[in-house]
């Protein structure tokens, strides 16, 4: 039986932040953050990211039909469907497989694998339709399937491997599965149905775990009441949602035989949907007049609103609506929204960045007269850009992965360059104009063949 366990509880280390408003106070920009766009049509939704950092998703077309979208440095390609008119990639493996559902010429729904360039649609146990969910870096795909030919049958939990599709047990003897997230153990999560104890007329949603040939019930916050387990990552530690005493969902994690309540970002409910090895996990929180707000938890910080680690004042971007998928790597998939339209969608990648220098505000700070800008902490004789923005955002450093470093800065103007001296300061002095006078401006400075950048750096000029 897993024991409940709240954030007061020790996971393997001490919490430093246990509450959300202390981690609030301690967010900062630790994240360059970049917005995807869609096939020509109104909205973009990344669901899933690859462990090399690609993003996967939905986009929508000019005809407002959306098909499954795989981003490639910033730019969708359409990976199309199996010849019906919507599709939608759902997760990446090593090898870039994608999975995912598409429709057929009709309305039927079936899962796709994506590789070589190319949409297979793997089967079904037996029904109609299917949708593919999850898949790991051996090429197993879990997900459901109709097990009865008529839309509308019994779902069952599957795993596909080598061109099998193969039917995962229930936990009660003809109720439905689904399963949902896969790790490279062959470890599957999900939910599946049993007869709710406190009402027997009717079934319950329970957390469910496939492993050595086995399938348990993961357990919920509050006994007997429902639970979905939606990611577990190698270290075999499952998230997902639960219900409460309180009758709310809070994000759930269950490790080590415990169950732990991770609260929710400032929301009446909250859900997890991914975690990586590192432990982070994301997801979002919601409430009947908050449509959704991304967050991110990690064993030091706790829950951190995703919106708050971004860089200051992005450009079209109101707020961060849900996280669906991080890798080992700590680059989060999801979906943001443009100011004045919360349902509306717009797919992004946050990938993290690891200043090594620091850059101070300009001095003396005041528009219409010369300011310098100064760095240190850099490599002796190192060829520091220093470049200026309105808005915070990402750009790639050219030569540079990713995953290695990015500017947090949207579309910058280079101020100038300087070397740095023996003592690893570099400094650029430059007039800023009187138009200048009370703009805030973004800061941050790049040495381009270390992939080094500075901290961020957000000024507004006397």
């Amino acid at each position: 039986m897993l024991r409940h366990t709240s954030l007061c509880g020790v996971i393997a280390v001490s919490l430093a932040c246990a509450f959300p408003a202390e981690c609030e106070a301690q967010a900062e920009s630790r994240y360059a953050f970049f917005p995807l766009p869609s096939l020509g049509g109104p909205y973009s939704f990344g669901w899933g990211i690859s462990p090399g950092g690609l993003v996967v998703g939905s986009a929508y077309l000019p005809s407002n039909y959306f098909h499954a979208t795989l981003w490639v440095d910033g730019s969708p390609l359409d990976i199309e469907s199996l010849g019906g008119l919507d599709s939608r990639a759902e997760d990446a493996n090593g090898n870039n497989w994608i999975v995912g559902w598409s429709r057929l010429p009709g309305s039927i729904e079936r899962a796709f694998l994506w590789r070589n360039g190319r949409m297979e649609d793997i089967g079904t146990l037996g029904g109609d339709s299917a949708k593919a969910l999850a898949i790991n870096n051996s090429g197993q795909v879990v997900g459901w399937s109709e097990v009865i030919p008529g839309q509308g049958s019994p779902q069952n939990a599957f795993v596909w491997s080598d061109g099998e599709m193969s039917a995962l047990a229930p936990l009660e003897p003809g109720l439905g599965a689904n399963a949902i997230g896969i790790n490279n153990l062959s470890e599957i999560v999900g939910v599946a149905l049993i007869t709710d104890p406190r009402h027997p007329e009717t079934t319950l949603r329970r957390a469910a775990l496939w492993a050595n040939g086995e399938v348990n019930d993961l357990g919920s916050l509050d006994p007997d009441s429902a639970a979905v387990a939606t990611g577990i990552n190698d270290e075999s530690s499952v998230v997902g949602y639960s219900r409460t005493s309180t009758g709310k969902e809070h994000a759930t994690l269950w490790y080590n035989d415990r169950i732990y309540d991770l609260g929710t970002p400032g929301t009446s409910e909250s859900a997890a949907y991914d975690i990586n090895n590192a432990g982070q996990i994301v997801g979002f929180g919601y409430s009947p007049n908050v449509f959704g707000k991304a967050f991110l938890w990690e064993q030091s910080r706790g829950m951190q609103s995703l919106m708050s680690l971004t860089p200051p004042r992005l450009n079209g971007i109101a707020g961060l609506t849900a996280a669906w998928a991080i890798n080992d790597a700590g680059q989060i998939a999801g979906t943001a929204y443009p100011p004045g339209d919360p349902i509306a969608g717009i797919a992004f990648l946050m990938s993290p960045v690891s200043p090594t220098m620091t850059l101070e505000s300009p001095s003396p700070g005041t528009a219409g007269t010369n300011n310098t800008i100064r760095v240190t902490g850099v490599t002796p004789g190192a060829r520091i850009t220093f470049l200026y923005s309105r808005h915070g955002g990402g750009t790639r450093i050219p030569g540079c992965d990713l995953q290695q470093n990015a500017l947090q800065l949207d579309n910058p103007t280079v101020i100038g360059t300087a070397a740095a001296n023996e003592q690893g300061v570099a400094t650029i002095t430059r007039p800023v104009p009187l138009i200048a006078r009370g703009q805030t401006i973004l800061f941050q400075a790049v040495v381009s063949g270390e992939c080094a950048i500075s901290r961020l750096v957000v000024h507004t000029f006397d």
